[in-house]
């Protein structure tokens, strides 16, 4: 389960240039697995929350870190 951190969710090349997420489509939870929530706190120690975010073209799925660094980008198309 190799996750790389990146500054945001353009920056992981999943997400197009084109999407732009839509107010109040924004769902965080915390990472309830515990095994990918011990692998992402070696990656980056500290708080990790699950993301679901709803947008003009459609979905993007990621963990995020306290400091607003993401892992794990998965960009859904409507």
């Amino acid at each position: 389960m190799p996750l790389h951190l990146y500054r945001d969710v353009y920056a992981s090349g999943s997400v197009p240039p084109s999407w732009v997420p839509t107010t109040g489509g924004t769902i965080k939870y915390p990472v309830r697995n515990p095994a990918v929530r011990r692998y992402l706190r070696q990656l980056l120690p500290g708080r990790w929350q699950k993301v679901i975010k709803q947008g003009n073209s459609g979905e993007v799925h990621y963990f995020e870190h306290a400091s607003g660094q993401v892992a794990g980008v998965k960009y859904y198309p409507h």
